[in-house]
């Protein structure tokens, strides 16, 4: 009685799984797909090619800046710090240690000064480059662990016809025995089918969580693409609007120098 009820549930999730095979596959699945043979993911990708070059201009900047005003004489107090420190640790040694950790807290403290001034300049604010840094490293877990599943169930999915395959075979070797006449040949190879079966209904048992565990990831990689748009939305309408609040202060500056200095002067009286 187990062993036909086994054999019931078998053959319904073996019908599942046929037509489970012959359904449309996903959105997702079809950018894991691509995935695979493009070894990129375009949520992924263009958020996070957004925040490097953000980053990356920013830094560069930053640093032209913190350069130049080191070399106009700055950061005199970080260098009395340093001073004090070498001071304290007293002889040669302390004087030349604290003018190297004075110099080099100055050169920390202009450049992230000026990296911050560039970051208002450039309208991004350290806030709005981390969440583009957590989205896009959770997004990426997510498409891995997204991708192994997907891998995991198709592996699952091959066992499960080969198995149906070789209880297929297993039991026509069984019928030949039969037919003729090796009862004890057709006893074993039927036995063996039924483990076949048992592995089998375990497999599909499986193969079944496997694919509600991948639906939920789906939606969740879904969820978590949308989010990093929407940061990667928020990151250009701030650089744009910087963009043209430069514009606009650099059109206006060009016209007062621009402007006839008599015209001016007449202006000025209201002539």
């Amino acid at each position: 009685m187990v062993t036909f009820q086994a054999s019931i549930i078998c053959c319904a999730l073996l019908s599942a799984l046929h037509a489970s095979t012959a359904l449309t596959i996903s959105p997702i699945q079809r950018r894991i797909s691509h995935q695979k043979s493009s070894q990129h993911y375009g949520g992924i990708k263009s958020t996070t090619a957004l925040r490097n070059d953000l980053k990356d201009e920013i830094e560069r900047k930053a640093q032209l800046k913190a350069y130049e005003k080191r070399a106009q004489g700055g950061g005199t107090g970080e260098v009395a710090a340093g001073a004090i420190l070498g001071g304290l640790l007293g002889g040669p040694f302390g004087a030349l240690f604290g003018m190297q950790i004075g110099s080099q807290i100055g050169a920390a403290q202009t450049v992230n000064k000026a990296r911050m001034e560039e970051m208002e300049r450039k309208g991004v604010t350290p806030a709005m480059l981390e969440q583009a840094t957590e989205i896009g490293q959770i997004l990426e877990g997510a498409i891995e662990g997204l991708r192994a599943t997907q891998e995991s169930v198709d592996t699952s999915q091959r066992l499960a016809k080969a198995l149906d395959k070789q209880s297929d075979s297993v039991y026509e070797r069984a019928k030949a025995a039969m037919q003729s006449g090796d009862e004890d040949v057709a006893r074993k190879l039927l036995l063996e089918r039924e483990t076949i079966k048992e592995k089998l209904l375990k497999t599909l048992k499986g193969l079944s969580e496997e694919k509600k565990r991948l639906t939920a990831m789906e939606s969740n990689v879904e969820a978590l693409e949308t989010r990093a748009l929407e940061i990667e939305s928020l990151l250009r309408r701030s650089v744009g609007a910087a963009s043209v609040k430069d514009a606009s202060d650099m059109n206006m500056g060009l016209s007062l120098e621009q402007e006839d200095p008599l015209l001016r002067k007449f202006k000025d009286l209201g002539m």
